[in-house]
């Protein structure tokens, strides 16, 4: 990749000579189990699907019912445990299992309790379970990012702004650097000019239960920030 005189030069830089942060998230293949709530007021109806792979960042499952919404809920169990999350369908096929055609969603979290993401950050990582549920699970996820200190300034207060708008972190203190933690998803396509792509991993406390939210941001050259 040739940097040139990008404005991001130095947190590219930086991620080039991390071979472990290139792709934002590992990935595990392998069934699990997986029940859609087609009826947020009704909990005990529930339609039963079949996991097909998960990274922290989202899943693939099938499933013999159609889903048209953008947005839904399901609970996936992993290692005994069961985890409700919001999903965000990002693309629907259809595949042949048991002799029947079954729809395959390709979903992103759209929100997660933040426990409940270290429980499958762990599954995604074959990590073992903390034997102490008192200390943090996932103490990297509450530590300052360094690549996000790399951004130029502006660029970094635009996303902030974004994710508080948003509501998905906590506005931070004054002096206080917001943990959120940064990945580079290289240079793409959009309204005809490139832009970097950045996915922004970040924590806010919702009604005494922290919630972990990925987003994707586009940003261009002039420093123009949006949401992918």
């Amino acid at each position: 990749m040739s940097l040139g005189n990008s404005i991001f030069s130095d947190v590219i830089e930086w991620f080039l000579g991390r071979a472990g942060d290139r792709r934002q998230y590992q990935r595990r293949a392998g069934a699990f189990h997986v029940w859609w709530l087609p009826n947020a007021g009704n909990p005990n109806d529930v339609r039963q699907g079949i996991g097909m792979e998960i990274s922290a960042n989202g899943l693939v499952f099938i499933i013999r019912d159609k889903i048209d919404a953008k947005e839904f809920n399901l609970i996936i169990r992993l290692r005994e445990q069961r985890l409700p999350i919001r999903c965000k369908n990002i693309r629907t096929d259809t595949v042949q299992h048991k002799n029947d055609t079954w729809n395959r969603h390709f979903c992103e979290f759209a929100g997660i309790a933040a426990d409940h993401w270290d429980a499958v950050v762990r599954y995604v990582t074959d990590t073992p379970e903390p034997v102490d549920r008192r200390t943090p699970e996932n103490p990297a996820a509450a530590q300052t990012d360094d690549a996000y200190r790399l951004l130029p300034v502006a660029i970094q207060n635009k996303i902030v702004a974004a994710l508080i708008a948003s509501k998905k972190l906590d506005e931070p203190k004054p002096g206080q650097t917001p943990l959120i933690k940064i990945f580079y998803g290289g240079l793409v396509n959009s309204g005809g000019k490139k832009a970097h792509r950045f996915n922004v991993h970040s924590r806010v406390k919702v009604k005494d239960e922290m919630m972990a939210y990925d987003t994707r941001f586009l940003v261009s050259e002039e420093g123009d920030v949006k949401q992918a």
